[in-house]
């Protein structure tokens, strides 16, 4: 029985994709599947179970971090500093923003193991497992399936924006820095009151190229991206692996 899932998961599409991959591979107890050195099956099995594991990771984020700000104190609320809470919600947002790019990389991984199934020669990263990446994998698909519609997907994730904010984070907060909450504010003096025109309440980490908005949808915004994608690349994927189990001139 497998792990229950956020309702935003696309559990009909990419469950329906890994049973259909699964054809692939040798079953699990034959002798095949457990005399081979490079455990391919597993590689496969266990990136798949990484796709879910991330996302509800993600999903999870997202809910601790709702519930923190709707439980912060006014002083908060009004502007003032709370390390604790500036941690705790750190912590959420750098998990968030690992686990989200862990997805598409997962997912990756496990797309070289069905083309090394499907076509050997083309996909021969398998004996050296570190060293596949969604880059080489998008360049092995390209190579042995241009033409297939997950490979496409997959060589345009690059140019989704959303996905490279995701990325973009993902990479200052696992190489460099962390963030902390910066509020900006422009007021004037009207007839002898002092107003506040404009305030601006975002996550700030240095050398980003844009900021986040700070509010209780922060991370949702984002989920809701990852789902997007998620969601067409589990679809195409599914496509691909019924293409091929229906013959060799699919």
């Amino acid at each position: 029985m497998g792990i229950a899932m956020p309702p935003t998961f696309p559990e009909a599409q990419f469950g329906a994709f890994v049973r259909s991959a699964t054809t692939f591979f040798p079953a699990l107890m034959s002798d095949e599947n457990l005399s081979d050195p490079q455990e391919k099956k597993r590689h496969f099995d266990w990136s798949c179970q990484a796709v879910e594991y991330r996302y509800r990771t993600c999903s999870e984020c997202n809910d601790e971090f709702i519930r923190l700000l709707g439980n912060a104190s006014e002083l908060w609320r009004a502007g003032w500093e709370d390390e604790e809470l500036t941690y705790t919600l750190e912590r959420c947002i750098y998990l968030f923003f690992m686990s989200g790019l862990s997805v598409f990389e997962s997912f990756a991984f496990c797309l070289y193991f069905l083309g090394n199934a499907v076509r050997p020669t083309l996909f021969p990263a398998v004996a050296n497992p570190h060293m596949i990446t969604r880059r080489i994998t998008s360049e092995a698909l390209s190579a042995a399936f241009p033409d297939a519609q997950v490979t496409k997907l997959l060589a345009g994730l690059p140019q989704d924006p959303a996905f490279n904010k995701i990325s973009e984070i993902r990479n200052l907060l696992a190489h460099r820095i962390s963030g902390r909450r910066s509020i900006r504010e422009s007021s004037s003096i009207h007839h002898g009151e002092l107003l506040t025109e404009l305030r601006e309440d975002t996550w700030h980490h240095p050398g980003s190229k844009g900021e986040l908005i700070f509010d209780g949808g922060m991370l949702q915004h984002h989920l809701d991206h990852i789902s997007r994608l998620l969601s067409a690349l589990a679809a195409e994927a599914l496509e691909f692996a019924d293409g091929h189990n229906a013959g060799p001139g699919a």
